[in-house]
């Protein structure tokens, strides 16, 4: 098992997105720092002597147990993306695609045949979010540590103010 074990594929355009919902997976979980967000920033995503970031996200993707895919107008729009959800389609990892600004139609081909596409969860929802929550602690075998309920509803008013 690497140092990564959740993998969140998003937009650098979208990354308030995806630090809500970290903030939302942390206050639920004890994570252990084991989430790969580059939005974040992780050290080794900064190192300038890193001459091929995608040898970084294919180890990291490979390592990971999960995929969460923040999947909005910017996300389905950016090749990066697209190859890190084809990466975890490739390698049968278990994704769960948050939507945000699309519907489920909307899904990358690999997903919308899959389990994936019957679990996609709108992130103007609390209840689906709560569910994506759940879903992926038991997936992860992380241990629970607390009500995220402050975060999900921050997270639902969030992206229900972007003017998709």
């Amino acid at each position: 098992m690497g140092l990564y074990r959740l993998f969140v594929s998003h937009a650098h355009k979208d990354a308030k997105i995806a630090f809500a919902f970290i903030a939302a997976v942390e206050a639920a979980m004890k994570t252990d720092g084991r989430i790969l967000c580059t939005s974040l920033r992780p050290p080794e995503y900064a190192d300038p002597n890193v001459e091929d970031v995608s040898d970084l996200l294919h180890d990291h993707l490979n390592q990971s147990t999960c995929v969460v895919g923040i999947l909005t107008p910017n996300s389905l729009e950016s090749a990066w993306c697209l190859f890190e959800l084809g990466g975890a389609w490739m390698l049968a990892k278990r994704t769960f695609p948050l939507l945000a600004g699309i519907k489920p139609d909307k899904l990358p081909a690999a997903l919308k045949k899959k389990k994936a596409a019957r679990e996609a969860a709108c992130l103007t929802e609390p209840g689906e979010v709560s569910n994506v929550l759940a879903d992926l602690r038991v997936e992860l075998d992380w241990e629970l540590k607390g009500s995220a309920q402050e975060e999900i509803e921050k997270l639902v008013a969030f992206v229900s103010g972007l003017p998709w």
